[in-house]
């Protein structure tokens, strides 16, 4: 291997390293609590190595929050591109979003939460409305998936923003309390089913008793 591509891979792995420990402090202590010295500790760099890959903490995390949601719009654009319905779709893309935060990236989700709150005012608005658009975009492919079983006949004529929001917000939701509360005994599997479930089916076990 030639000594200028191995440099290459040496300088990724070292700021893939970097990523993870500002990552982790983000996670754990929130954004404006870590300091660039704390993570070059816990990435075991000197202070100097870590300016020479990110010129700001800011920097850092903009890469981390752009990487993020890299990861979640894809896989919202692997589920829209799989055959079948919107029910099995959506199963794929809750499936993997819950792996993701779960078992793969922990810290991840505590980021996309909370680190926005804790940045200064000229920081937090420009955060802000990069975060407000990929989750547009976002939705607007899984509001895609819906769109086409209504168009089909497969569902109801029903507002598929409406839905996409119902079906964010308990992915959000039940993602936050297994992170924060360890007496949810589920597993990953049992959590879609039931997410699923309850946005296709609803909660009532027939539609004369729903109406009583």
């Amino acid at each position: 291997m030639a000594k200028s591509k191995r440099r290459e891979i040496i300088k990724e792995r070292h700021k893939q390293e970097i990523i993870e420990s500002a990552l982790h402090l983000f996670g754990t202590k929130g954004y404006k609590n870590t300091t660039m010295e704390e993570i070059a500790e816990h990435a075991q760099f000197s202070k100097g190595a870590i300016y020479f890959y990110f010129k700001s903490k800011k920097q850092l995390f903009d890469e981390i929050l752009t990487d993020l949601f890299d990861k979640i719009q894809s896989l919202a654009e692997e589920a829209k591109k799989l055959r079948g319905n919107a029910r099995d779709r959506l199963r794929f893309y809750a499936s993997e979003i819950i792996k993701f935060f779960l078992t793969e990236s922990k810290f991840s989700f505590h980021v996309m939460m909370q680190a926005i709150m804790q940045m200064e005012t000229d920081e937090k608005e420009m955060t802000r409305n990069y975060v407000l658009n990929r989750l547009s975009n976002i939705s607007k492919i899984l509001t895609d998936i819906i769109k086409a079983d209504i168009k089909s006949g497969k569902l109801k004529n029903i507002d598929p923003n409406l839905v996409v929001m119902a079906f964010n917000g308990m992915l959000r939701d039940v993602i936050y309390g297994c992170l924060t509360n360890e007496n949810i005994s589920a597993n990953p599997d049992q959590i879609v089913d039931s997410i699923i479930e309850i946005i296709f089916d609803g909660i009532s076990k027939n539609k004369k008793e729903a109406e009583r």
